[in-house]
């Protein structure tokens, strides 16, 4: 039988649960934002002072667990000014609303970019 060490251990490449920093990577927010509106977000768990999240539960929301789209990355998707994408937010699919922050969901929006024609 084969004994490991402390160093060798292995662990999931995947783990079911997301601290509060990667959340905000793929949110585009804060690590402060995250830890304000936790309650509000799916998936949450406190674990003591840790803040985690079931990344199942984000990965349903979200489509993905890639970083979300920001207001600029997609004014140069669809090659129009940022402020365009604030006016229209609500009409451009996979608008996700944090707050007064406004992110698009990546699966979403490049289906429909893939669909409609727009290059990309």
């Amino acid at each position: 039988m084969i004994q490991l060490q402390p160093s060798e251990t292995p662990c999931s490449a995947f783990a079911p649960l997301l601290t509060d920093k990667e959340l905000a990577d793929i949110l585009i927010v804060t690590v402060p934002w995250i830890r304000a509106h936790a309650h509000e977000i799916l998936g949450f768990e406190r674990l003591g002072s840790y803040y985690r999240f079931r990344r199942s539960d984000l990965e349903h929301w979200l489509g993905s667990l890639d970083p979300l789209f920001d207001c600029q990355r997609v004014a140069a998707l669809l090659n129009v000014p940022p402020s365009w994408v604030y006016a229209n937010a609500d009409s451009i699919p996979g608008v996700l609303r944090l707050g007064r922050y406004i992110r698009f969901r990546p699966v979403v929006l490049n289906r429909f970019l893939s669909t409609s024609g727009v290059a990309q």
